[in-house]
Parts: C-alpha cells; sequence; structure tokens
C-alpha cells in the first residue's frame, strides 16, 4: 500500500514538474515574441506607458516578489529538492513582467495606432479612421474613434470603436500627428495651438 502511495505521489511530481516545464517554455516564448514585436515595430511617431504605477505590472510584479522569496527561502533551508519548482516559478514571472510590461504600452506609428502589439492585423490604419471624438479626464484626454476594416462601411455593424487614453505629456505630441495624418479628410485649424488640450480638427462638411 505505501509502495503503491509512493509510486502515486512520484507520478505526481513528474506531471506537475512537467507541465511546470511547459508554462516556462510558453511564457518564455510569450516574452520573446512580444520583444521582437516591439523591436520589429517601423516608424514609431510616439509611444507611452499605461496603467497605474507609469506602466509597471502589479500582479507579475507580486508574482515576481512571491517566486524570489520562494526560491531565497528554498536555498536558505538548504531544500535542494525545490530548486527545480521554485526557480520554474522565477522564470514565469520574469518573463510574464517583461511580456506585460511590453504590452501595456501604446504605440502610435505611421502606419496607425497599434491595438495589440502581438498581433498586427489589430493595428488600426489612420484611413479607416471615420470619426472620433476628445474627452477631457483626469490625467489627459481619451479619444475615441470610430473606424471601419479595409475601408468596409456598407452598414453600422462594420464600424468598430477604440478608445484610446492619451496622457498630458504626450498630448500636445500626439495633437500633431493627428493634424499630420487626419488632415486630408479633417478640416484643421489654420495653427495648430499651443495648449496641449487645444485639439480641434472638425470633420470636412460634404
Amino acid at each position: 500500500m505505501i509502495t503503491e502511495l509512493l509510486d502515486i505521489g512520484r507520478e505526481f511530481e513528474f506531471v506537475m514538474t512537467t507541465m511546470l516545464g511547459i508554462l516556462v517554455f510558453g511564457s518564455f516564448l510569450l516574452t520573446v515574441t512580444t520583444i521582437s514585436n516591439a523591436l520589429r515595430l517601423r516608424n514609431v511617431l510616439l509611444q507611452w506607458k499605461e496603467g497605474a504605477l507609469g506602466g509597471f505590472p502589479i500582479f507579475a510584479g507580486m508574482f515576481l516578489f512571491l517566486s524570489s522569496l520562494l526560491l531565497t527561502v528554498a536555498i536558505s533551508k538548504g531544500a535542494t529538492d525545490y530548486y527545480l519548482i521554485t526557480s520554474g516559478y522565477l522564470l514565469i514571472s520574469v518573463n510574464w513582467l517583461i511580456a506585460s510590461y511590453l504590452m501595456s504600452k501604446k504605440y502610435i506609428t505611421d502606419h496607425g495606432i497599434v491595438k495589440n502589439i502581438n498581433d498586427p492585423s489589430q493595428t488600426i490604419s489612420w484611413t479607416d479612421i471615420q470619426d472620433f471624438l476628445e474627452n477631457e479626464n483626469e490625467n489627459g484626454y481619451t479619444f475615441v474613434f470610430m473606424y471601419s476594416k479595409n475601408g468596409v462601411r456598407r452598414r453600422i455593424t462594420d464600424y468598430y470603436r477604440l478608445e484610446l487614453d492619451v496622457p498630458r505629456s504626450k498630448l500636445y505630441d500626439f495633437n500633431k500627428i493627428m493634424n499630420h495624418k487626419l488632415g486630408r479628410r479633417f478640416q484643421q485649424p489654420e495653427e495648430l495651438s499651443q495648449f496641449p488640450g487645444g485639439f480641434n480638427i472638425q470633420k470636412k462638411q460634404n
């Protein structure tokens, strides 16, 4: 009976270790893909961090802290049986932190607004934007874009919505990009206001 329980325990440990290895590999692959996509972005005009604490991934950071603490305890106690498991958790947390940090950043390129750095097909081209609104918030402005994919707009269901929070520190540069990229289809003011919140492009009247 005891032998059977020991065998089950060893099998369970093997399964859990294998699953941990798969998670480590998966998190590493996600991190490499995210870094590669960030480096492959061309003609980035503007970027900023979004979220609390300057874009720092809070949950990933907490997981990294706990993983580091567990590995430290295992080493201090000489618990060699737990070195592999705690090291695996630490690798997962590092990969999660790096990937989350890069994915939380907003990228404005010469082509359009990058909605998801790991899915280039979700980048919203400037030419697909049909209308937009702007609303002031505590930290800057929220731009609401209405866009259609590949210029298809036969029905109301062909339109999509994107909300983009622009911090005050990036607002003036973002306004200049908007004036340049949408000025062909939207009427620009004669002079761009020096006041960061002075964006006032109006759609051309037919």
